[in-house]
C-alpha cells in the first residue's frame, strides 16, 4: 500500500491545489497559516493510524489489490474524477 500511496502522491498536483482559495480554507480549518496546521499534527495519532492502515491492507481481497497495483489504475481514477477537464493536469 506504501508504493501505491507514492506513486498516487507523485502523480497527483498536490502543490497545486496551494493556489485555490476554497481548498485552502478547507484544508487550514480556521489556522492562519499551513505552519499552524502542521504544527497541531499529533505525531503520535498519525503513526498509529498509519499502523492500522498498513494492518488493515491484508483484508482488502486479491482482486482489488490486483486493480490497485495496475499501472493504469491511478490514470483511471484520474479520469472518473477528472474527465477531459484541463484542471487535474499539472
Amino acid at each position: 500500500m506504501n508504493r501505491t500511496l507514492q506513486t498516487m502522491l507523485a502523480d497527483t498536483p498536490l502543490a497545486k491545489n496551494l493556489q485555490n482559495e476554497s481548498y485552502m480554507k478547507i484544508l487550514l480549518n480556521g489556522k492562519p497559516t499551513l505552519e499552524a496546521l502542521f504544527a497541531n499534527i499529533d505525531i503520535t495519532l498519525v503513526r498509529k493510524q498509519l499502523s492500522n492502515s498498513q494492518s488493515s491492507w491484508e483484508r482488502i481481497p486479491a482482486k482489488i489489490k490486483k486493480i490497485i497495483s495496475q499501472p493504469e489504475f491511478v490514470q483511471a481514477i484520474t479520469h472518473i474524477f477528472c474527465g477531459t477537464s484541463d484542471q487535474c493536469t499539472t
